[in-house]
Order: structure tokens, then sequence, then C-alpha cells
């Protein structure tokens, strides 16, 4: 059990991460769109990635809760 609590805490900091740079990259694309730039469909790809990703991030927090659960 704590083999899984491991690869789910190390795979939870990957997704941190990942969502860490999708949140800078969409504040740049954001800004560039203001700037009158054609960002727009690579802003959509981005937001939607994003989402994927806290939706990860929302799943692994749920199973690393629910092993820490007693029986």
């Amino acid at each position: 059990m704590e083999r899984v609590k491991s690869i789910l805490h190390r795979r939870l900091e990957v997704v941190k991460k990942r969502k860490e740079l999708l949140l800078l990259e969409e504040a740049k694309l954001v800004r560039m769109a203001k700037q009158k730039k054609d960002v727009a469909v690579k802003l959509a790809k981005v937001k939607s990635e994003k989402l994927a990703i806290m939706s990860e991030e929302a799943k692994l927090l749920r199973a690393i809760k629910q092993s820490t659960l007693p029986y």
C-alpha cells in the first residue's frame, strides 16, 4: 500500500508542475491576445489541456485520500 501511495504522490507532483507551467503559458497567451496577436487557437488548446490536468489532479487527490482511510 505504501508503494501505491508513493507512486500517487510522485504523479501528483508531476501534475502540479505541469499545471503550473500551463497557467504561466495561459497568462502569456492572454497578454498576447490583448496585444491583438492571433493566438486564439493556441489559447483554447492550453485552456482545454489545463482543464484535463485539473481533472487528473482531482482524481489523484481523491485516490490518495481514499488510500489513507482506515478500513
